[in-house]
């Protein structure tokens, strides 16, 4: 009995670690093409432009995730799990690249790596918290249908009225309901709960937590172009607008009009 459990218990740490690890270089993955996005000018402006193309390719990601849930053999044929795999990771990050291309470099990697960093401390509170979330599964299902209820009220409140808060409050309840499942997939990877993932089933766990981090991800873009926290940080002498074009700083026309004055007083 002590045996088997002693093998199960490895099992679980050996799935774990692989989901984590594979979720890891995904991510790494994105960045680096979301950087390249970002840095080179030229691709910046195709996907600024043809914003349809993220489009296109968000959704067929979203499509061949649908296959490789619900058609469970596709998740197990050898080679073909990984190549689909990492279609429906390559999909779903170019079809950031719409956003990506709006934002600056430095606001796109402070957010990414807030992301990050709650997507990784919420598995570790989901894993190591003994309550059991995986019994209560109706009762997140519930209170999360009353977040998106208020969720949609606040989307619609910014749509129509404009108010910044009441989209912000929708990233905030939005962003809630995600990273409670996070705690719940997490407890589904590591095991001893009421329900688990199959050991054999870790390239699904890496795309589910990668949407997990996708969804918290994309609910940044507000902020990420409406206030560039970190590019006005970097550059305090230079403010942008939401389209990326360059705006006359204090500073600037402080300077313009001393040049002017004196320039006056010569004549």
């Amino acid at each position: 009995m002590d045996e088997r459990v002693g093998t199960y218990q490895r099992a679980r740490r050996k799935f774990a670690m692989i989901v984590y690890l594979v979720t890891v270089l995904w991510l790494l993955i994105a960045l680096a093409q979301w950087l390249v996005v970002s840095l080179i000018s030229d691709v910046k402006d195709i996907f600024a432009e043809y914003e349809w193309i993220s489009l296109i390719c968000f959704m067929l990601g979203i499509a061949l995730t649908l296959i490789f849930i619900f058609f469970e053999q596709s998740r197990f044929v050898p080679v073909l799990n990984w190549v689909l795999t990492f279609v429906i990771v390559e999909f779903s990050t170019i079809g950031v690249f719409a956003l990506v291309a709006r934002s600056k470099w430095a606001d796109m990697l402070m957010w990414y790596f807030v992301c990050l960093l709650l997507l990784f401390l919420f598995i570790l509170v989901g894993a190591v918290i003994p309550h059991d979330l995986t019994l209560d599964v109706v009762i997140i299902f519930v209170i999360s249908f009353v977040f998106l209820i208020t969720s949609i009220f606040m989307l619609m409140l910014y749509v129509v009225t404009l108010a910044p808060y009441s989209f912000i409050l929708y990233q905030l309840i939005v962003s809630i309901i995600i990273l409670s499942f996070v705690m719940y997939h997490a407890q589904t990877i590591t095991g001893g709960r009421f329900a688990e993932m199959r050991v054999n089933d870790y390239l699904l766990a890496t795309i589910i937590l990668f949407y997990d981090f996708i969804i918290i991800f994309l609910l940044t873009f507000y902020v990420q172009t409406k206030y560039r926290i970190a590019s006005d940080a970097l550059d305090p002498g230079n403010t942008t607008t939401e389209d990326g074009s360059a705006e006359t700083t204090i500073a600037t026309t402080t300077a313009e009009a001393r040049a002017a004055k004196a320039h006056a007083e010569i004549i």
